[in-house]
């Protein structure tokens, strides 16, 4: 009976995403990951054929991780508290996840994927912008009375322009956020899609 590989695809996956966290994507050759996992080139190359899919592997799961939670969140909120609450989770996602935020945040799909998906990941990536479209138009039905652009957009601004903005400077500069971030952010929620504005054009 053969040994188990003592480097799996989540190790190889982990230093990868230290390298891109530290230096950026293009810093994750195949030689420098593994370097920084201490394993032969050839046994990262035995579980991903490619340094392209091993990179868009790992943005696809970060993605698929941030949005996720987000999409969890807006499918249990039921009207503007829920939504903050929502907006708080997302928080915690990124001070609980403070390596895999400064790849989602810092750093865009192309430089990670700069051609077309690999054809293992051609249909995840596919199902990412319906799941958050889908996600912030039941929230508006439900909270907001309609799902009309003009509710999408100020949901899209309050749920994730805003939040990813605010915190995007303190992922940049390897800070968490600070408390004073999450009321801000439910503040800024709360007058965009407040009952004032409700039903606005």
């Amino acid at each position: 009976m053969g040994r188990p590989p003592k480097f799996g695809r989540r190790d190889i996956a982990g230093a990868a995403l230290r390298l891109v966290a530290a230096r950026g994507p293009a810093a994750a050759t195949m030689s420098a990951i593994a370097q920084e996992l201490g394993a032969p080139t050839g046994s990262i190359y035995h579980r991903f054929a490619s340094r392209e899919l091993l990179l868009a592997e790992l943005w696809m799961e970060v993605v698929e991780s941030f949005q996720g939670e987000l999409a969890t969140s807006l499918a249990e909120a039921r009207d503007i508290d829920g939504a903050a609450r929502a907006v708080r989770r997302m928080l915690g996602w990124v001070r609980a996840h403070p390596i895999e935020a400064r790849l989602l945040l810092l750093h865009r799909r192309e430089d990670f994927v700069p051609g077309d998906w690999p054809d293992a990941l051609v249909e995840r990536a596919a199902a990412l912008e319906p799941q958050m479209g889908s996600a912030l138009r039941r929230f508006c039905k439900r909270a907001l009375g309609d799902a009309g652009e003009p509710s999408l957009a100020r949901a899209r601004f309050a749920l994730l322009d805003a939040p990813i903005g605010g915190v995007k400077r303190y992922v940049q500069a390897g800070k968490q956020p600070p408390p004073m971030l999450d009321e801000l952010l439910e503040r800024t929620l709360r007058a965009v899609l407040g009952p004032a504005q409700r039903g606005a054009r």
